[in-house]
């Protein structure tokens, strides 16, 4: 029987996003039993991503600002929380791998899991799509193109960084001769490698790297012959033996009564613009998320679980960090403990 765990995506985007909001909701969430602290990666970030791709905050807490969009640097923020906190995990979904030179990004993490006694959830990606308006890889001069290939090209070359004494590597897109680097990661051979994203590309790298599969806004129902097919991939690709930690990427809006939840979460979850991303359509986003009283998010929650769903990456809807506290109080009192004595199966 598995472990159910609840991570917080905390307010590192959007006007909420401050050092002190980041520090308060982090330690708030440790001292509540929260399991993990998770932060997302983007480097440019604009006001109309801002306006509509909410992952911290709400629209009306957008509208009622009146600053630059603000996005902090996950890397960083993750060695700041390793700081700050003691015993709640730390995740980033997703690193982006194809924005960062591997050797670098290889002893920031390992940086990160010793700074914070191994506790590290490494997320990675291949950065999103154009349609999303990211234009991540255009500033970097990055080529979208060969995104996935270079993506494991350079997570080999950071296998090699975390558990070569004496790491070198040759690779289509990185190469570095034989060297030194440390430390090594606490975590053997080296942090979890959880992948995010629903397509097959994202399940075929899952199978092949990954003990975690972390996708968003997939409903309860189409989780148990999707879980079943990346094991079946990953058994092609002889991992038989692995164990995925299965998760979800969630919206999450409770409240006591179910029709101040869809009030609070309304217009947040219906502000994806046509063609901002495929498979995130306001309906979608709604169907799979948690929003409601706290007995109509326990049913929701048990569905999840049932279908086989182990971790849930939430991003809480809030008008300002008072109301995200709120909100994970009341999870914590009457909504954790009775998905907790569930499990998964």
């Amino acid at each position: 029987m598995s472990k159910v765990e609840f991570g917080v995506r905390l307010p590192v985007a959007g006007p909420l996003a401050t050092p002190a909001a980041v520090k308060r909701t982090a330690q708030r969430a440790e001292q509540l039993g929260f399991d993990a602290l998770w932060v997302h990666d983007f480097i440019g970030w604009t006001g109309f991503q801002d306006r509509t791709h909410v992952s911290c905050g709400s629209v009306e807490a957008v509208e009622a600002a009146n600053k630059p969009p603000m996005f902090f640097e996950s890397l960083t923020n993750l060695a700041f929380l390793a700081g700050i906190t003691e015993r709640i995990r730390l995740g980033v979904a997703v690193l982006c791998l194809p924005y960062r030179n591997p050797i670098i990004a290889a002893k920031q993490v390992a940086n990160i899991d010793v700074l914070s006694n191994g506790r590290l959830i490494l997320g990675i990606g291949t950065g999103a799509p154009k349609s999303t308006h990211n234009v991540d890889f255009e500033v970097l001069g990055v080529s979208r193109k060969t995104k996935y290939e270079v993506t494991t090209d350079y997570l080999r070359a950071m296998q090699a960084v975390w558990t070569m004494d004496r790491p070198a590597y040759q690779g289509e897109f990185i190469s570095f001769p034989e060297t030194e680097i440390n430390p090594k990661p606490v975590q053997k051979p080296y942090p979890p490698l959880w992948v995010g994203g629903a397509s097959d590309k994202a399940v075929e790298f899952a199978a092949e790297f990954c003990t975690g599969w972390l996708p968003p806004w997939i409903p309860p129902d189409q989780y148990p012959a999707r879980i079943e097919s990346l094991y079946a991939k990953a058994r092609e690709k002889g991992r038989g033996d692995v164990q995925f930690d299965i998760a979800t990427e969630v919206y999450v809006c409770v409240d006591r009564s179910s029709q101040a939840a869809q009030s609070n979460a309304a217009r947040t979850l219906g502000i994806l613009p046509e063609g901002f991303a495929a498979d995130a359509t306001p309906a979608a986003v709604r169907d799979a998320g948690l929003i409601g009283s706290p007995d109509e998010v326990v049913e929701k929650l048990r569905r999840y679980v049932e279908a086989g769903v182990s971790h849930y990456e939430m991003k809480f809807i809030y008008r300002n960090v008072d109301h995200l506290l709120e909100q994970l109080d009341l999870f914590s009192r009457e909504i954790m403990p009775a998905v907790r004595a569930v499990g998964v199966g």
